[in-house]
């Protein structure tokens, strides 16, 4: 954790930037109430109201949190406490898409763990420090790689939410730290219970979906035509039409047999083999509702049985299921800093995303130079220029790289 004097030295840059920037990206900012954090804990207080964006903005450059975040719901009066007395009116649907929420190999280069008693530091977690015996903390620096992921899965979010679900209305900010959110600010959708927003993540996260009542009969050999497939379903079919076409015969193989027996396996290589040497009438097959034959009947239904579940596992999205329907929570209000990194939680066009790099567009300070002992940080890169790997040493760096690792609470002032 960060000293009073690095916390200190935080705030006022925060001052600073929330005295020369207006924070206007909350609507309806009277019906919503608010959370604030401070070093090491994202909320801290919450059941705080502002009647205008010049009160909050107020409060920002008065009190200056290095978190603060407001609810998706709106209500007749925000501050009430407990919960039932705040008189719920609606609330916007918002997904959050984090680094650490999608698998990349990338984290194992990254990320890390650090006894806080003694600075020792782990690749894995343990129960304690083995040096001294201290509680280990995770330290992550997500990287454009893993950034780079869940602008992926951001990108095929808004798509489905705007194609198959029909909404508009969808804004989109980067969170500050390792991915992005994105808010439903559709009329329509305020007043859905939360078991109607859990409906929603289900069919986004492939919950509960099943493939008899979709239409797919592997002991038949049977699966919906590509004609009259939609939403999910087509997705699925897409998907297992892609792996015919592209993957590797050592790959189909792998995924296929999963559920087969040693002796099933030498017959399943013979049916990948004589998939990959009809590829084009396979998908035709496919796209006309029935699932290709080429050997024994059993061998093919729970092959493609497994492909269409392995299917559904990656058209699915990694996002919680209670926390992305719940009514009550309260996210990163967009624009302001991030208290764990001191980039801004930028808004983003949906338009603009594909070029948008948080280690350039999302950054706050300048590059005047800091003199910063760094513990430990990885290589990473900000502005284009690299930095690190460092351990245990002083450097001078500038000052949104400083910034980022005091905000990580891996560099004290020197």
């Amino acid at each position: 954790m960060a000293e009073l004097r690095e916390e200190d030295f935080l705030r006022e840059h925060f001052r600073r930037f929330y005295a020369s920037n207006e924070i206007k990206s909350v609507p309806s900012v009277e019906m919503r109430e608010f959370g604030i954090g401070a070093f090491g804990k994202k909320i801290a207080r919450r059941h705080i109201s502002f009647s205008t964006n010049k009160d909050l903005n107020f409060f920002l450059r008065t009190e200056v949190p290095l978190f603060i975040s407001c609810s998706a719901a709106y209500y007749k009066d925000p501050a009430a406490r407990p919960m039932e007395s705040k008189g719920l009116i609606g609330s916007d649907l918002v997904y959050e898409f984090d680094a650490s929420d999608v698998d990349s190999d990338c984290k194992q280069k990254h990320d890390f763990w650090m006894c806080e008693k003694c600075g020792k530091t782990y690749k894995f977690v343990a129960d304690n420090c083995d040096n001294c015996g201290g509680k280990l903390s995770q330290f992550k620096f997500p990287c454009e790689k893993c950034i780079g992921e869940t602008k992926k899965q951001t990108f095929r979010l808004i798509n489905i939410l705007v194609d198959e679900l029909g909404f508009s209305n969808i804004y989109l900010n980067f969170s500050g730290n390792a991915g992005y959110h994105v808010h439903v600010r559709d009329a329509g959708i305020k007043g859905l219970s939360q078991d109607a927003r859990l409906a929603i993540v289900d069919y986004l996260t492939g919950e509960g979906f099943s493939f008899e009542k979709s239409g797919f009969d592997f002991e038949n050999l049977l699966c919906p035509k590509i004609n009259e497939a939609k939403g999910l379903r087509k997705r699925i079919l897409d998907r297992m039409i892609f792996f015919v076409c592209e993957s590797s015969s050592d790959w189909l193989f792998q995924f296929g047999s999963i559920s087969l027996s040693t002796s099933q396996k030498r017959s399943a290589k013979v049916f990948v083999r004589n998939i990959v040497e009809n590829r084009q009438k396979a998908v035709l097959q496919i796209q006309s509702g029935v699932l290709p034959l080429f050997g024994s009947k059993s061998i093919a239904a729970s092959f493609w049985k497994a492909i269409a579940e392995n299917s559904l596992r990656l058209e699915s999205f990694p996002i919680d299921r209670q926390t992305s329907a719940d009514i009550y929570k309260i996210v990163r209000v967009p624009d302001t800093l991030h208290g764990s990194t001191g980039f801004i939680a930028k808004t983003i066009s949906v338009d603009l995303l594909n070029d948008f790099d948080p280690f350039e567009h999302a950054l706050a300070f300048g590059n005047g130079q800091i003199k910063v002992f760094i513990s430990k940080a990885p290589e990473f890169k900000i502005q284009g220029a690299k930095f690190g790997p460092f351990e245990k040493e002083e450097v001078q760096l500038p000052e949104n790289a400083a910034i980022y690792l005091l905000a990580k609470g891996v560099g004290k002032l020197a």
